[in-house]
């Protein structure tokens, strides 16, 4: 959920387009008239409409609607009604006022002010429908819609039933480290600001295409590895730079990592060039880093070593 501080109220603006100086509109910008009887008539879990009586005389070129979680909503000066949807946390209370503006840029005073509380959402998060827009032999590029006007959700993403990424932002996932020509079986459900979940997707089924079988080049070794001990005795970090391959692009190659001859861990693009491992006390520590491409091809280990004997 966002996070949004109650702070100044909150201005509601529509300008519309730009009407001559003179008449009426002049004595609005010199009278300061302002809108009347600004009130609610619709609340829901994430808008509140309001609706509100033009000052006497010529419309204005716009109004401008303040809320007092500090966001502003522009409205044309032919309306006198709006919804506003602009940054709301769950089930708070705003408060909103109305201005009226002229065709200089001049504000009438405000309205009077009213409140209203978005209700409380107990109806599950709406089911995502997942499709795809890439895929390659260790890699998909999963996408999903959300038909729901909540503001945040998160999504948790199932690969072949197993929770892969839990509360992922946003609806689209990089799925890595894949097996080339083998199927796998791809499920989202959504989870709410209010923490309603939705039931799980349908299943969405993609094969990873076999790779490159003419592909026997393996990548570049990872350049410019370093790093050290970051935290306490034994936590260290290592980084490096990308690693090229006449086939793989560079955010699909892998890195496997080893500590003292052990794997440890792997990386991938837009996680690359960096790795945080544990060290033995009382050694030198030997780190190794392994470019690998989608054929499956292993570079020459970029090595380094950290000496945690004691002095």
């Amino acid at each position: 959920m966002r996070k949004h501080a109650l702070g100044a109220m909150c201005v509601v603006a529509i300008l519309s387009g730009v009407l001559p100086l003179g008449g009426s509109n002049a004595a609005l910008a010199q009278s300061g008239a302002a809108p009347k009887n600004l009130r609610v008539t619709g609340v829901t879990d994430w808008t509140v409409t309001l609706a509100w009586d033009a000052p006497k005389g010529k419309a204005p070129s716009g109004y401008v609607i303040q809320c007092s979680n500090g966001r502003s909503m522009p409205v044309s000066g032919s309306q006198t009604i709006a919804t506003f949807s602009n940054g709301f946390d769950y089930n708070r209370t705003y408060s909103f006022r109305v201005y009226a503006v002229s065709s200089s840029g001049t504000w009438s005073s405000a309205s009077n002010t009213v409140t209203a509380t978005l209700l409380s959402d107990t109806t599950p998060a709406a089911t995502p429908v997942v499709s795809s827009t890439g895929i390659g032999p260790t890699h998909v590029d999963l996408t999903w819609s959300y038909a729901d006007t909540d503001p945040n959700p998160r999504f948790d993403i199932y690969v072949n039933g197993q929770l892969w990424h839990g509360q992922v932002a946003g609806t689209a996932k990089r799925i890595v480290f894949l097996t080339p020509s083998t199927t796998y079986t791809f499920m989202v459900r959504a989870r709410d600001s209010a923490g309603n979940w939705s039931a799980l997707s349908d299943p969405y089924v993609a094969t990873t295409p076999a790779a490159d079988p003419n592909d026997q080049q393996p990548p570049t070794m990872p350049p410019g590895l370093w790093g050290g001990v970051i935290d306490g005795a034994t936590e260290a970090m290592v980084f490096w730079g990308d690693s090229t391959d006449n086939v793989t692009a560079p955010e699909h190659i892998k890195y496997y990592l080893y500590v003292n001859g052990v794997f440890d861990g792997a990386t991938i693009y837009p996680y690359a060039r960096q790795f945080t491992m544990y060290l033995t006390l009382g050694i030198v520590n030997t780190i190794e880093v392994y470019a690998i491409d989608e054929a499956g091809n292993r570079s020459a280990p970029a090595t380094m070593t950290i000496d945690l004997r004691a002095p």
